[in-house]
């Protein structure tokens, strides 16, 4: 039997090709990286998160891509960068009407991955997979932060 870490890994690598596969079209007739739209949909998703110390929270990007990225994008108009009215120091991204063109395009092939990705996958199942997975990310967390 494989094990779990290699099945993870593998599944993991190929999650990242096919998500990269599928906004192929989208990013690129779009001017856009795959940062940029990594960050089009984090704010779609963030609520009060709006800010790129928020993005940067996710450990996904370092902290000079999200700003060249954040730049970018306020440049092409997909964002608006605006100050905290309380603390000059934090600036909100916020989401405009370019985006939000590209974004319902970006939820459809999210929700195909999805699909994809959870054919013949229970509820139960999913649930399962939701809170091993919750699990497993708590026990990384608290291992880096020792």
């Amino acid at each position: 039997m494989e094990k779990i870490e290699n099945l993870m890994m593998n599944n993991f690598c190929k999650y990242k090709r096919l998500n990269e596969k599928k906004f192929e079209d989208v990013t690129k007739r779009n001017g856009l990286r795959k940062i940029d739209a990594e960050i089009i949909i984090f704010l779609s998703n963030s609520g009060e998160k709006d800010t790129a110390k928020d993005i940067s929270a996710t450990e996904r990007f370092t902290k000079g891509h999200i700003s060249q990225s954040v730049k970018r994008l306020a440049e092409m108009g997909f964002i608006s960068i605006n100050q905290d009215k309380n603390d000059l120091r934090v600036q909100h991204l916020k989401l405009e009407k370019p985006a939000q063109d590209v974004l319902n395009e970006m939820i459809e092939i999210k929700n195909s991955i999805d699909s994809c990705l959870f054919a013949g996958v229970t509820e139960e199942e999913e649930e399962i997979l939701r809170r091993v997975s919750a699990k497993m990310y708590d026990n990384i967390t608290n291992e880096l932060e020792k």
